[in-house]
């Protein structure tokens, strides 16, 4: 018996260390072969994440420099769009008070301005009014200083309220045809006085400075 037992004893060791086809799956063996190796060589996994670390300090510090630069250029452009802002609102601050300097020079002498310019040249809160002249074919316009005052018997005006808004009235005009400055100027320079208790009436005139259009315009 322990004859034929050595004797298939070869036989089965050869039969076991055969390949056998089919029998271990692919997967299976490079598994195992590739443990074998990973405890001579090491690893790819290990090798890998070895080798990521070794080369992650030099990606971060690109990645920052990058970062570093991008939030640069992001920034000085931002900086650069404030300023612009800025000097859009600095102008439209200027046309503003530019405006309302204009308003204000406009607004500044009204009817009550006018009395007073009266007043300080005579004494007396005198009439206006306007009046057309012909002179060969030619029509001009002038801002007559009536001889009726304020508080006067043939003064027109009821009360001191209706002088101002007629007052205001003709400021406007004078405004709105640039003969503010020209008619002030006259009234400072005349030498007249307005005169009731003549024959005629004397009252003073003071020119305006128009064109045919405007004349027309102020005269219906």
């Amino acid at each position: 018996m322990k004859g034929y037992a050595l004797l298939f004893l070869p036989i089965a060791m050869a039969f076991v260390a055969a390949p056998t086809p089919n029998r271990t799956p692919s997967s299976l063996q490079s598994s195992i072969f590739d443990e074998f190796l990973g405890s001579i060589f090491g690893k790819d996994e290990d090798k890998d994440r070895s080798n990521n670390q070794g080369s992650g300090i030099d990606d971060d510090e690109i990645n920052l420099s990058s970062f570093q630069k991008e939030l640069s250029k992001r920034q000085q452009q931002q900086q650069e769009l404030v300023n612009i802002v800025n000097n859009a609102d600095a102008m439209n601050i200027q046309k503003e008070a530019d405006s309302d300097d204009d308003n204000e020079e406009q607004v500044e002498f009204d009817g009550y301005a006018m009395r007073d310019a009266i007043y300080n040249k005579w004494g007396e809160c005198f009439d206006v009014d306007f009046q057309k002249v012909d002179s060969y074919g030619f029509r001009s316009v002038y801002l007559n200083i009536m001889p009726f005052r304020l508080g006067g018997k043939r003064f027109r005006h009821e009360t001191e309220l209706d002088y101002l808004c007629h007052l205001q009235a003709v400021v406007e005009i004078l405004q709105k045809y640039d003969q503010l400055d020209y008619v002030l100027a006259q009234l400072n320079e005349t030498k007249k006085k307005p005169r009731a208790g003549t024959s005629p009436l004397i009252a003073v005139p003071l020119r305006l400075d128009l064109t045919e259009e405007q004349v027309n315009q102020i005269l219906g």
